[in-house]
């Protein structure tokens, strides 16, 4: 990878960081960055061992477990929050990333405090 590369993964990363909860994909980064986004996606993977989906679900999936135990937000609000307009969506790929309902995740969080 060349340093340009890198610099260009790194952009589409902050991108993300600070859009990740609009209705964003490849294409939308790609064209950020100035890439096609067979391009990119390939430069993406290549830079970061993930391919662009599970990334920005990875983000998304942080920022919900976060409000889960910062907040008193609904899981169809958090899921709206990080950019899921569907709440079962929302709850099927929360489950599959922490092993959690959002439900559970949320009740659990809360024993902690």
């Amino acid at each position: 990878m060349t340093e340009e590369d890198v610099k260009t993964v790194n952009k589409a990363k902050n991108y993300i960081s600070k859009n990740y909860m609009k209705e964003i994909g490849l294409n939308d980064v790609a064209e950020k960055v100035g890439l096609s986004s067979a391009y990119f996606s390939r430069l993406f993977k290549q830079e970061t061992g993930e391919n662009f989906i599970d990334y920005l679900v990875k983000i998304r999936m942080e920022k919900a477990k976060k409000l889960f135990e910062d907040t008193t937000l609904s899981t169809k609000e958090i899921g709206e929050n990080v950019g899921y307009k569907k709440g079962k969506y929302f709850g099927k790929l929360f489950k599959n990333y922490t092993g959690y309902t959002p439900t559970e995740y949320k009740a659990k969080a809360h024993r902690k405090k």
